[in-house]
């Protein structure tokens, strides 16, 4: 009944904010009116249109046959989106998840059933169009960017690596061709800071441009620890990025690009039983600390031929974590079987990957003539070397002598992919392609106890290697109705890798788990209406999914990585957007989902009931999958003639109750987050009061199943403050 009162609460209080937001956007330009005239125009009101690269060519967004929402730099700005769980706010049936490090579910497809090292996403992130081979590897805070895409459903012959749910594309903003300079400083109620700035500078009539940009944050983590009396610890990050662009030769260019990330967190960690959790308290008693270091270098090499041209993205990233925290998620000892101990756990992990790919495009590709045939090709190179552990121990133990499970191994990808886009009438286009791949892996296993506590098991090693070869094709076909409409549908193979992982299973040998595969189905149309006032898309989509892989604990310390035989996936998605009038746009959209395991049966030995055990998840929702996704975002702008602008924005995002784990024991409820913000410009200057999770709304970002208990992390509550920034 508490739940019940407690969401009712929350939509009365989202409606009545939406409600007092009209009236503010409605009343206060009459005012202002009142005052002084407003800087009359007479251009036509339409929705500027979106120019994407989710299928590696610039096209528009509502002319590419495939489901994506995309955030362009201004969107980015007026929604205060600072990080990748920003960006799943207002797409439908998309979700990120913050488990080893941040990963996107995408209609229920992701890697959020997976936990521990050397762990790979399901929805592929690219930096710009480079992999980022690990959650981990996942930029904290988003900076300086020029759009993001979030492409959905599996795509076979688009990227060179793991797109099983979908694509989410970083795109960084690029030098300018003018000497100029922006900085932005933001200050919040709860102690954030966050200073950034960037710098455009030719290089003489070179013709070659230079675009530095430097980030500094602070950003409390929110809870109060009542182990220790301290509250609000920092996380601490400085990142940046230099880029270098210019032209080398008749129709040839070159890009360079240098970035990095590193971000310290002084938390205990976060961990505490739900109930403290939801009262953003904790109480862990063992000082915890991380840092985590990200970055790397990308030259992307250009030419363009007469009638086609080729790209070269070559790139070296790499990704250091070192994490130590509370083990026993509180202030009194682990208490098994009589035993009364304290516990610390961490992990420490080093990454690097070399990725090279080519990828030859005829200029016809996204649009040719009626008879003709565009297409593109391309190579993928990946090589990875990941080592590093993960321990569990007694609190007075040292570090050097904690009991942990390691993992050394190495990865090799090879890929061809490409695709074609044949125009068979004015209206009527086929398309089709798919990717051929190979992977190649070894790894070296070990459970280690200096200290003699075999918290993982008695010490052992092991080896393992994995090779895998996999076709995935895809077809699909669209029709333009007219001009603003247009119809498509799609089916394609998705496919993410296998992997050695750093456990044992219960017979002794090493934690191998097979690929995961999918088969998707999608049919879509996008439209404008009212003179492209108003456009809408709206998709149906149905996934099997194969093989899933998904953590199962055999012991409160230990866990393998198994297979699901199978899950499915089905549901619809729709999205408007509409300029209401020359200062107004608003935006929603609504993601339907069905996303359960159809067969999950696991069988292991368990040492403490002397005989085999037996799970089974079948008929449970996959973890991270909300039934119900909506959004609703308002924009307001109005500029004066004395040279001022007034500006309001809002954004509604709703996602109904889902499952943390397999198991689904327990539940997140219903969330009802909003945002907004009101801003003021003169000239190059621009002031902003913002406000995030305006209704306080208590939810968790993480939650853990520790011996039959439950344990979670607090979302951040209502925070609160003022931006400030100029441009030369």
């Amino acid at each position: 009944m508490q739940a019940v009162v407690r969401q009712t609460s929350a939509i009365t209080q989202t409606f009545k904010t939406f409600l007092l937001a009209g009236i503010a956007v409605s009343a206060f330009p009459g005012v202002v009116l009142a005052a002084e005239d407003t800087v009359a125009s007479d251009e036509p009101v339409v929705l500027e249109p979106i120019v994407i690269t989710a299928r590696k060519v610039k096209e528009k967004l509502r002319d590419a046959p495939l489901a994506v929402t995309a955030k362009t730099r201004d969107t980015l700005d007026i929604e205060k989106t600072d990080t990748l769980a920003d960006v799943a706010k207002t797409a439908p049936n998309v979700m990120a998840f913050n488990a080893n490090g941040m990963s996107f579910i995408i209609r229920g497809v992701g890697s959020q059933s997976m936990q521990g090292l050397n762990t790979e996403t399901g929805v592929g992130l690219f930096a710009d169009e480079v992999y980022l081979g690990r959650p981990d590897a996942a930029p904290v805070y988003l900076d300086d960017l020029e759009r993001v895409e979030v492409v959905r459903g599996a795509q076979a012959s688009l990227y060179g690596r793991n797109t099983i749910g979908g694509a989410v594309n970083l795109v960084a903003r690029e030098p300018g061709e003018v000497l100029s300079t922006e900085v932005k400083a933001s200050v919040g109620n709860d102690g954030s800071r966050r200073l950034r700035g960037a710098i455009d500078v030719p290089v003489g009539d070179s013709g070659w441009f230079t675009r530095t940009f430097l980030s500094f944050n602070r950003q409390p983590d929110g809870i109060d620890n009542l182990s220790t009396g301290q509250s609000d610890l920092n996380q601490d990050a400085i990142s940046g990025r230099v880029t270098v662009l210019g032209d080398v030769g008749d129709n040839t260019s070159l890009k360079f690009t240098l970035d990095g990330e590193r971000v310290k967190d002084d938390s205990m960690g976060g961990w505490a039983p739900v109930a403290l959790a939801f009262n953003h308290q904790s109480n862990l008693d063992f000082p915890g600390e991380q840092t985590d270091v990200r970055g790397g270098g990308t030259v992307r090499l250009d030419h363009d031929f007469d009638r086609m041209y080729i790209r070269s993205i070559t790139a070296y990233r790499k990704f250091t974590e070192d994490m130590i925290l509370d083990g026993d998620f509180g202030s009194g000892p682990y208490n098994p079987g009589g035993g009364v101990f304290a516990l610390q756990q961490g992990r420490d992990q080093n990454q690097w990957q070399f990725t090279q790919e080519f990828r030859l495009t005829s200029d016809t590709f996204s649009d040719p003539q009626p008879g003709d045939i565009g297409w593109n090709a391309g190579l993928f190179y990946m090589y990875e070397n990941f080592d590093g552990y993960e321990f569990f121990e007694l609190a007075s133990v040292d570090r050097s002598q904690v009991s942990r499970n390691a993992l050394d191994g190495t990865s090799k990808t090879y890929a061809v992919f490409g695709g074609f886009n044949y125009r068979i009438t004015d209206a009527l286009s086929l398309q089709g392609g798919g990717r051929i791949t190979r992977e190649d892996k070894s790894g070296t296993v070990e459970i280690l106890s200096p200290s003699g506590t075999n918290f993982y098991g008695t010490p052992q090693s092991g080896k393992a290697s994995l090779s895998t070869t996999n076709i995935s094709p895809e077809i699909g076909v669209s029709y333009a109705l007219d001009d603003n409409a247009l119809l498509y549908g799609r089916i394609s193979r998705g496919f993410k890798s296998g992997g050695i992982a750093q456990f044992f299973n219960a017979d002794g040998s090493v934690n191998v788990y097979d690929p995961e595969t999918s088969l998707n189905f999608e049919a879509g149309v996008k439209t404008s209406f009212l003179n492209d006032k108003v456009s809408m898309e709206l998709n149906v989509f149905h996934t099997d999914w194969k093989d899933m892989q998904s953590n199962v604990f055999i012991s409160d310390f230990q866990r393998v990585t198994a297979n699901a035989a199978s899950a499915t996936s089905k549901g619809a998605e729709v999205a408007l957007a509409a300029a209401v009038t020359d200062e107004l746009r608003i935006g929603a959209s609504y993601g339907f989902l069905q996303s359960k395991f159809d067969d999950f049966v696991y069988t292991y030995f368990s040492a403490g009931a002397g005989s085999n055990v037996t799970v089974d998840f079948s008929g449970n929702d996959v973890p991270i999958a909300p039934k119900h996704s909506a959004s609703l975002t308002l924009d307001w702008d109005r500029k004066l003639d004395n040279g001022m602008a007034l500006s309001a924005s809002g954004i509604y995002s709703y996602r109904s109750s889902y499952a943390f784990d397999s198991v689904g024991t327990y539940r997140q409820a219903p969330t009802h987050l909003v945002d907004a913000s009101l801003g003021l410009g003169y000239g190059n200057w621009q002031a902003k009061l913002w406000v995030k999770n305006l209704l306080d709304e208590e939810y968790l970002s993480n939650y853990f199943l520790f011996t039959g208990a439950d344990y979670g992390i607090a979302a951040k509550g209502r925070s609160f403050g003022v931006s400030l920034s100029h441009k030369w």
